[in-house]
């Protein structure tokens, strides 16, 4: 295939060499030259071919003949295959090489290509199979082959047997009286206002006086007896107050603790045939 392709293409240069100028001989000399430093052995072999045959000048048509028997060895060629999952052979199968169509029905026949990193996609029945493969300088006749995998079978969705779920469980919660928890607020901040008192009261107590004698090492009528009085006082009320506050706050604890009740939550249940309301007690 190789040669009668470089055959075709030989004549197919006669043809436009007879018309080729000498311009257009060292042009295809010219640009063929780039296209083989640029690794494009296809191209640059086709425009050598070109200006090898007769029409353009000797020169050029020595240069042009030598350089394409020279990529002609140089030049990769590579066939296609395309298999399903069980090995069969799929010879109605689409192949793209770098995105650019080479053939519409898998043959077996060689096909020439640049050295070079490829991708091959294979295209049949409306499935896609992407091949990269690194093809070497002067490689001949590789296989480049595209498997097909077996086709997913539909999933069949199996109707099911809804269960019956059993109801939800009805939640439940400890109240108490609301009373208590004032008392017990307002039992606490006595208890510390008391103390809070006292303890101002005591402060006020002069340095010559004692709380525990109620006695104050003064002459009569020394503004310190008037001082005591006033602290002791405070001393007193403070720890009047702050008795009420702990006993409110005994009693609310008290009261708190044995005014709890449990309460349930009413619960929506969803029988298979009904639809209500279940209040547990």
């Amino acid at each position: 295939m190789r040669i009668a392709l470089a055959i075709v293409l030989a004549c197919a240069s006669v043809a436009q060499a007879g018309d080729l100028t000498k311009e257009e001989c060292l042009d295809a000399h010219s640009k063929g030259q780039d296209a083989k430093e640029a690794g494009k052995i296809s191209l640059a072999r086709k425009l050598f071919l070109t200006c090898a045959q007769s029409g353009c000048p000797n020169l050029v048509q020595g240069d042009c003949a030598r350089f394409a028997d020279d990529l002609g060895r140089l030049q990769p060629t590579i066939s296609f295959a395309a298999r399903d999952s069980a090995g069969a052979d799929l010879p109605d199968t689409t192949v793209y090489v770098d995105g650019v169509l080479v053939v519409t029905r898998i043959d077996g026949e060689p096909h020439d290509v640049d050295p070079g990193n490829h991708t091959f996609k294979f295209t049949n029945a409306g499935r896609d199979q992407v091949v990269t493969v690194v093809v070497g300088s002067g490689e001949k006749g590789r296989t480049v082959v595209g498997t097909f995998p077996a086709p997913e079978a539909p999933k069949v969705i199996l109707p099911t047997t809804l269960s019956k779920a059993p109801p939800p469980r009805p939640t439940s919660h400890t109240t108490h009286a609301p009373a208590a928890k004032y008392l017990i607020a307002g039992g606490g901040l006595a208890a510390l206002g008391g103390a809070a008192l006292s303890f101002y009261g005591y402060s006020k107590i002069p340095a010559n006086c004692t709380l525990s004698t109620h006695e104050c090492a003064a002459p009569p009528g020394d503004p310190s007896f008037g001082k005591a009085k006033s602290a002791v006082k405070d001393v007193d009320y403070g720890m009047v107050l702050g008795g009420v506050g702990l006993a409110a706050l005994a009693g609310g604890l008290i009261w708190y603790a044995t005014s709890g009740h449990e309460e349930h939550d009413t619960s929506l249940v969803v029988g298979p045939n009904s639809v209500g309301l279940k209040t547990s007690f």
